[in-house]
């Protein structure tokens, strides 16, 4: 059981440190969350952009670029090329967003030739560390797919629990969440797709994960809601990982554990050759740190189902 981000932290301290490459590191947040790595012991870093707002930003806040490289770049595009460029020819171990935009990133991402692509599909994993629950909090998808089908969702399910079990050789206990915690044919199609992958796994199509749906939000982590409405669970009350029925309600429920509930956060996309650190402008540094945490915990561990 992964109880909190400290326990992530106390994973990667003293094994060898990965390097990141940060996509125009021109950002203050960014490069706060990066030197705080670095001294941490957690990760090493190259810093692409354009080196003389690069040296800005670090004077603002006193850190000290001499421990890491610069790899000046213009603009956006050919920022994240390098970047890029970097993790291909295996000079980092993981890819970070900074200034660039998410779009310019993951276009780069996923371009065929020159790209990260693995073959899986690319989804977002949040993690919450909130006072409110016993242990760490894993969601999708609340950043990439908007809608997703049924064979969509099967393959999200499939790289949150390879993500989940980079981490930790615990078994998983994953939340199909919906509105309901009933099937509601033709009326609530989220609801059939829960039930559907549920017993995929039952049936051992989806592995070393426990599953259950659909379970509304109160089901998957509060066990008294599960006595109150009678529901018999193998996941309820003690969920681990909880995938949302589209991006509207993973958005929604990420920004409202950050901002209201509390949250220490992370987030992440998964389904590429490397963990990506991409999170919101307007996330905090530390959020930042965690993010690159979890980043060089999974990077380079086996990350298949």
């Amino acid at each position: 059981m992964l109880r909190s981000f400290d326990s992530v932290l106390e994973s990667v301290q003293g094994k060898p440190k990965k390097t990141i490459a940060l996509a125009m590191a021109e950002e203050d947040d960014v490069l706060l969350a990066v030197d705080r790595a670095h001294r941490a012991g957690l990760a090493d870093a190259v810093l692409v952009g354009d080196r003389k707002k690069i040296r800005l930003c670090a004077e603002r806040h006193g850190i000290d670029l001499n421990q890491f490289d610069i790899v000046h770049a213009e603009g956006e595009f050919q920022s994240v090329v390098r970047a890029i460029q970097l993790v291909r020819e295996h000079l980092a171990d993981t890819l970070m967003k900074g200034k660039c935009s998410t779009a310019t990133l993951l276009k780069g991402v996923l371009q065929k030739d020159h790209g990260l692509r693995s073959g899986k599909l690319l989804c977002h994993m949040a993690i919450f560390e909130t006072p409110h629950y016993h242990k760490l909090l894993f969601m999708s998808d609340a950043a990439m797919n908007i809608e997703p089908d049924l064979g969509k969702k099967v393959l999200i399910v499939e790289n949150a629990v390879a993500f989940y079990r980079a981490l930790t050789p615990s078994i998983p206990k994953l939340a199909l969440i919906t509105a309901v915690e009933k099937v509601n044919p033709g009326a609530m199609l989220c609801t059939e797709h829960a039930a559907i992958i549920a017993q995929m796994a039952r049936r051992g199509q989806i592995a070393d994960v426990i599953v259950d749906g659909p379970l509304a939000v109160d089901n998957a982590v509060s066990s008294k809601s599960c006595a109150t409405k009678g529901i018999d669970s193998p996941v309820g009350g003690d969920a681990d990982i909880l995938i949302m029925p589209d991006i509207e309600a993973a958005n929604v429920f990420y920004k409202t554990l950050t901002y209201l509930g509390g949250s220490k956060t992370a987030g992440l996309i998964i389904g590429a050759q490397v963990p990506i650190v991409l999170t919101s402008r307007a996330d905090s540094d530390e959020t930042k740190f965690l993010s690159i945490a979890l980043a060089m915990a999974a990077s380079g561990r086996t990350m298949t189902t």
